[in-house]
């Protein structure tokens, strides 16, 4: 069976599967800002400038350690090698949100956008 046009594509049961992607991608990428794993565990699952972004906010950061608690993620399956994605994150001063965007790169999927909103 052939592939629907990328503009036909919807969100949809795929999306149980985008999802699981992105929470663990979020995942991650929350570990490394709260400063539980190092940037370059992760290096291979993320874009340059991904992880120019996030070495830039662990320089930033305080002394202490921040603690990020994921709530909730919505993904969508844009188009069969796109996910788009947002998270809401809560921390001990405020909730945020954090939105992300995988890209499928050959074999593997890869971080392309971070953004906190």
């Amino acid at each position: 069976m052939a592939e629907p046009p990328e503009s036909s594509v919807t969100c949809g049961p795929g999306d149980r599967t985008a999802s699981a992607l992105a929470s663990r991608t979020v995942g991650r990428l929350l570990d490394v800002l709260a400063g539980r794993r190092p940037l370059h565990q992760i290096r291979h699952w993320v874009s340059a400038p991904v992880a120019g972004f996030l070495a830039a906010m662990v320089r930033g950061r305080s002394t202490a350690d921040p603690v990020y608690h994921l709530r909730s993620v919505h993904a969508c399956l844009t188009s069969a090698r796109t996910v788009e994605a947002c998270a809401v994150i809560a921390d001990t001063r405020r909730v945020r949100a954090l939105t992300i965007r995988l890209e499928r790169q050959s074999t593997q999927w890869s971080c392309t956008m971070l953004a906190f909103v």
